[in-house]
């Protein structure tokens, strides 16, 4: 089922009432902590609280705000967030089968739908929360990401293949697909939109062209790893890694292909993006009791 709300202060009460009590928990809920480069040192400049349940959210916008998933099984809904103090701005409920957002510079809301045999992109309005189509997939999706303000690049798969499809955010075309390694957990288009970087468990990253699905490049960055960002310059990767107890972020250059430093990651990190200027890092976290959203200098 769907349905729509504006970006509205009447909305952003919804989003109050889900979150009220969840900065105090989620000061606690969880450290950052990492190995040799003492991410542990570093603290976030600010923690805002955010619904319970966060599945994931869309790259931040230049107007400072961006959109969460939130939900279980009974329902799921989209929040639109302030990242300068964690206000709601608006809400709208969403399909259950709901696994991942994005939104184009343009203000269309990508929606990747996953259920066990099929998939779908749903395109929206970012002002109505209006379904303006939807757009077949092969697989069931996993994560919808944004790249060069106007493609969506949709990681969809089943147990024996995975792919990204590229989908034009202004009229739904479907400008091609590549295939990825089978378990890819999290995908990100270089700044050019010629290639796409994809993420597996074993931290293994591969960069792979968006024409022809050559593997151009593949190199490490350590167990763990969950979700990939890459700074809007594309010159930096960000992945962050919860391997056991620690969870940290592995900060790579990618013209050499290393990692740089390892950046702090709260316990029960799901997702790290990276703000519109570049300056800031926002991680997502989410237990089944809270969630919020942590801000780290980048």
């Amino acid at each position: 089922m769907h349905g729509t709300g504006m970006r509205s202060g009447a909305a952003g009460i919804v989003i109050g009432a889900l979150t009220a009590a969840a900065l105090a928990a989620c000061s606690s809920g969880g450290t950052a902590s990492g190995h040799p480069a003492r991410p542990g040192a570093v603290k976030p400049q600010h923690i805002f609280a955010a619904p319970k349940n966060l599945l994931a959210a869309g790259q931040p916008q230049s107007n400072g705000t961006f959109w969460a998933l939130a939900g279980d099984a009974a329902s799921k809904g989209l929040f639109d967030i302030n990242l300068a103090d964690g206000s709601g701005v608006g809400s709208v409920p969403v399909s259950n089968a709901a696994m991942s957002v994005s939104e184009s510079a343009s203000g269309i809301i990508g929606l990747a739908l996953g259920t066990s045999k099929t998939g779908a992109l749903e395109l929206l309005s970012g002002a109505t929360g209006k379904v303006l189509t939807s757009i077949p997939l092969g697989a069931p999706a996993r994560e919808v990401i944004v790249g060069g303000g106007a493609m969506f690049y949709v990681l969809d798969g089943t147990a024996k293949s995975a792919s990204v499809t590229v989908v034009n955010s202004q009229d739904g075309g479907v400008q091609g697909t590549v295939a990825v390694p089978l378990n890819t957990v999290s995908i990100v288009p270089d700044a050019q939109g010629v290639s796409v970087y994809a993420l597996q468990p074993d931290g293994r990253v591969s960069q792979i062209a968006v024409a022809g699905g050559q593997i151009m490049t593949s190199f490490a960055t350590g167990p763990g790893a969950r979700s990939i960002a890459l700074s809007p310059d594309g010159s930096t990767l960000y992945v962050l890694r919860n391997a056991g107890q620690v969870a940290n972020m592995a900060k790579v250059n990618v013209a050499t292909e290393s990692v740089q430093q390892i950046l702090p990651a709260p316990a029960n990190s799901l997702q790290v993006l990276v703000s519109a200027d570049g300056s800031e890092l926002y991680q997502l976290v989410s237990t089944s009791s809270y969630g919020n959203i942590q801000v780290f200098k980048s």
